[in-house]
């Protein structure tokens, strides 16, 4: 059975449904005209030919048949008819479908409870629910009851809508009147050698002055431009220029780290060979002092630090102890403090061999200095001094360097930067002084 969806399909089919009871009755009425009028052909009052009477009546029985034709092809689309199995037609005979029929009811009574469950409680053909049987009479009642409502509330909506179009219309017209009234403000009267007055002659002239500012600004920009142009050449430049210097300072750093390898790789050897670079003379062991051959005139740093150790038999050289140095004389000895001792049943003894694996006897020196001196002496006679003494003076690091004398402002100088980055010895300005024989202030 199809389901009516819409009140438009419901409404339809009532308007069939009541077409074909109309026809039915047309056909009926027909019908009877047409028996009476048999029946006149029998009076001996009236006579009719006989060949009218005859077209007449099969007229009425074409009509009659489309008229059930209509009727039950109509109750058969919805469910509520079907023809009989045998060949001969028994349309004429069938009854309706009342199951079809009940169940299209029972929907309908859903479809109303969900409308408006309170308003509408109608049994259900099966006995559930409350109220009374929903028939078609009262199913076509209440639907057109609906429609009306709808009809109503569409009649609401359109006087709504029509006075909001008017209260529209209204507002619109009043915005129209002050927007005009707005423009005669701003206008103003017309003054002499003036397009207008108010505040839009005023806009118009601060429009002219912006005009000529913005070609003033442009030609501004030109120049700028030019100059923007001319600077980034010049930035250009000066990058190519550093990217030159960065490859040279990598130069640079490969050659120390080159070098730091190799010193390193020195001091490794040299402290597992442990050459001496010179002996105790004498102990004093109260004092913790120790007297060893070296002196000024083989570059002997105050501070130097040396492994002592001495020859065992077999040739083998037992560590003892550390010494530093405290005072370098020019001749006789200088002069070491005892720092420690490894083993205190092997003490350290006059003839103890001492070693340093940085330190390089007689060998030249290269120094270079970071800082100005404030002490004695300014870079200059330092660096004079050096060069007397048989030294090497650098005015900046390289790969030979071997130390670095810091004094005041050292710490943004490029050599101070350069020693730190690359391990080359750092001296303290006094020190230096000691390392040539100078006497401090």
């Amino acid at each position: 059975m199809a389901d009516f969806i819409t009140k438009k399909e419901n409404f339809r089919r009532l308007l069939i449904i009541i077409f074909t009871s109309a026809a039915d009755v047309a056909a009926l009425a027909v019908g009877i005209i047409a028996y009476k009028g048999v029946n006149d052909l029998t009076s001996p009052e009236k006579k009719p030919n006989i060949n009218t009477v005859y077209r007449d009546l099969e007229t009425a029985k074409e009509d009659l048949e489309k008229q059930k034709s209509l009727y039950y092809g109509y109750a058969k689309n919805i469910g509520w008819f079907s023809d009989g199995s045998s060949s001969v037609s028994s349309m004429g005979t069938q009854a309706i479908e009342h199951a079809s029929l009940r169940t299209f009811l029972d929907r309908w009574a859903d479809e109303l409870a969900r409308l408006d469950a309170a308003k509408y409680k109608f049994k259900k053909w099966d006995g559930s629910g409350q109220g009374d049987t929903l028939t078609l009479k009262v199913l076509f009642e209440k639907l057109l009851e609906k429609e009306n409502e709808y009809k109503t509330k569409i009649g609401d909506l359109t006087s709504q809508i029509e006075a909001e179009r008017t209260k529209e219309k209204t507002i619109r017209t009043e915005t129209d009147q002050a927007n005009a009234a707005a423009l005669a403000v701003l206008a103003g009267p017309p003054a002499p050698g003036q397009p207008s007055a108010g505040l839009i002659g005023e806009l118009i002239k601060n429009m002219r002055d912006l005009n000529g500012l913005q070609k003033q600004h442009a030609e501004e920009l030109a120049t700028l431009d030019k100059d923007s142009i001319d600077a980034q050449t010049k930035a250009t430049e000066t990058k190519n220029e550093n990217v030159r210097k960065r490859a040279a300072a990598e130069a640079v750093k490969a050659e120390y780290r080159r070098r730091i390898f190799t010193i390193m790789h020195h001091r490794d050897e040299a402290r597992e060979r442990r050459e001496p670079d010179g002996k105790i003379l004498s102990l004093e062991p109260g004092r913790k002092l120790a007297y060893i051959n070296l002196l000024r005139k083989d570059r002997l740093f105050k501070g130097t630090r040396f492994y002592a150790f001495s020859l065992e038999k077999g040739g083998q050289k037992l560590d003892k102890g550390v010494i530093e140095v405290i005072e370098v004389r020019e001749d006789n000895s200088s002069i070491c403090a005892v720092i420690s001792t490894k083993y205190p049943e092997w003490p350290l003894k006059e003839g103890d061999q001492i070693y340093n694996e940085l330190y390089e006897g007689g060998r030249a020196r290269h120094i270079a200095f970071a800082g100005r001196f404030t002490g004695r002496l300014s870079n200059e006679e330092a660096a004079n001094l050096i060069r007397e003494f048989g030294d090497f003076f650098q005015d900046k690091v390289d790969e030979k360097t071997n130390y670095v004398v810091v004094a005041e402002g050292y710490e943004e100088d490029p050599n101070f930067k350069a020693a730190q980055e690359f391990g080359i010895k750092i001296l303290r300005e006094k020190i230096l002084y000691d390392y040539l024989g100078v006497k401090r202030e």
